[in-house]
């Protein structure tokens, strides 16, 4: 849309979330959110390996999440969306993975993501595997509707 469109709309869009951007032209913003969900995928499933080994490994979750979050590491999938549960109490991983974005959603953002990096010829390697891991999640029973984050439970239980 044009920066007028935008400006005229931005009171309305600010009640569905704090940062309103300007992504440009048609489709720009699809092409963002695309983007940014795939790396959201990729996050969350490195964070969970991650919490997975160290918890196996013997380290107390809530330990090593304060040093993946003041070391190198962090990032919103391990300060603020833990997918270890009893991290932290106000995110889905803590209530049995309720509520939240379903796996059946990521499922879709990371195909549409390396559906438009095929049509772009761009190489997303990781995207690819999120999405393969997402959609097996998603076709998962018990883990359809459960929050993208669960991925850190399925990981633990396909250990077993």
């Amino acid at each position: 849309s044009t920066l007028e469109d935008f400006n005229r709309a931005k009171p309305y869009l600010s009640h569905m979330g704090k940062n309103i951007i300007h992504c440009g032209g048609l489709g720009a913003g699809q092409i963002a959110k695309i983007c940014n969900n795939m790396l959201l995928a990729i996050t969350m499933i490195g964070v969970a390996e991650t919490m997975n080994l160290g918890v196996k490994l013997g380290m107390d979750p809530k330990l090593l999440a304060n040093i993946l979050n003041t070391s190198s590491g962090r990032c919103w999938s391990s300060d603020s969306y833990n997918p270890c549960p009893g991290v932290l109490s106000n995110v889905p991983s803590s209530k049995n993975y309720e509520g939240g974005f379903n796996n059946k959603l990521m499922a879709k953002d990371t195909k549409l993501a390396v559906n438009a990096a095929n049509d772009a010829n761009a190489t997303v390697i990781l995207g690819a595997i999120a999405q393969q891991l997402y959609s097996l999640l998603s076709n998962t029973v018990g883990y359809e509707k459960k929050d993208f984050s669960s991925i850190y439970r399925w990981l633990n239980e396909s250990n077993n």
